[in-house]
């Protein structure tokens, strides 16, 4: 997940790199004619039981959130520059990613197909890259069916991360195969053929796996810990409830990323 000073800094970029260099030094951001636009959403994969991070902080408009910004994004691209792209940031399914092949067209159809279905975005591609969520968040990233199971070896972690990835990469959508994972790391460019402006998108996998993100999908806490969660927040290479105390497998996990 970007922090509010990464997404503001490549919101710049973003904006400089879109725009003719003449208008980008001199005009007014909030007047200037842009000739391409993109949009840009992360950490917006909604639980199938609509539940909540926030505890009682969240009310009615949180429960609907994403149908509310898939029509905003609708309405915008009807009445502004029609959006080349939509960049997926990541956390496209909360809080485990696709749990297997045979749920991943229904749930992709849930949480996805239906909720940016307007007229003017449905065929807008999606330009994807995976978040902890992802990968698991930080449950099992292991699956018998829908069912996530602790992983009997590190060669079946290996494969369960490996799985997560080509759930979504491998998905075609009916809207004009608008999703796109093409790869952990790849480039896509956006172009308007009239004024001969194009963005290059640069597709990063997770963020750096020493910091952030990856420490929580390696240990897989909320798996080994079920209800007995409560440290998962602060858990540790080595604890029962990192691996189980295998620390190979979580160092091979670690490595991975």
């Amino acid at each position: 997940m970007l922090s509010y000073k990464e997404f503001l800094n490549a919101a710049v970029l973003l904006t400089l790199v879109g725009m003719p260099s003449a208008a980008a030094s001199t005009s007014d951001p909030a007047s200037a004619k842009y000739s391409v636009s993109a949009y840009a959403v992360g950490d917006w994969g909604q639980t199938l039981d609509m539940s909540s991070c926030c505890g009682g902080t969240y009310n009615n408009f949180d429960l609907h959130a994403q149908e509310i910004v898939g029509k905003l994004m609708d309405i915008q691209a009807g009445t502004a520059v029609k959006p080349k792209a939509v960049l997926g940031h990541g956390d496209s399914f909360y809080w485990t990613g696709i749990d297997s092949l045979e749920s991943r067209d229904s749930r992709f159809q849930t949480t996805y197909e239906s909720r940016y279905n307007g007229d003017n975005i449905k065929n807008v591609p999606w330009v994807n890259v995976m978040g902890n969520h992802d990968y698991g968040g930080a449950n099992y990233v292991c699956n018998v069916g829908d069912q996530l199971v602790q992983c009997n070896s590190t060669a079946e972690m290996l494969q369960g991360l490996e799985n997560k990835f080509r759930y979504q990469a491998d998905y075609t959508s009916p809207n004009d195969n608008r999703w796109a994972l093409d790869d952990r790391f790849y480039v896509r460019r956006i172009e308007d053929a009239a004024t001969g402006v194009s963005i290059d998108i640069f597709n990063i996998d997770m963020n750096d796996a020493d910091i952030a993100g990856s420490h929580g999908v390696c240990c897989q806490c909320y798996g080994y810990a079920k209800d007995d969660n409560g440290g998962c927040g602060s858990i540790a290479r080595g604890d029962k409830h990192c691996c189980g105390g295998d620390n190979d497998m979580y160092d091979t996990c670690m490595a991975k990323f």
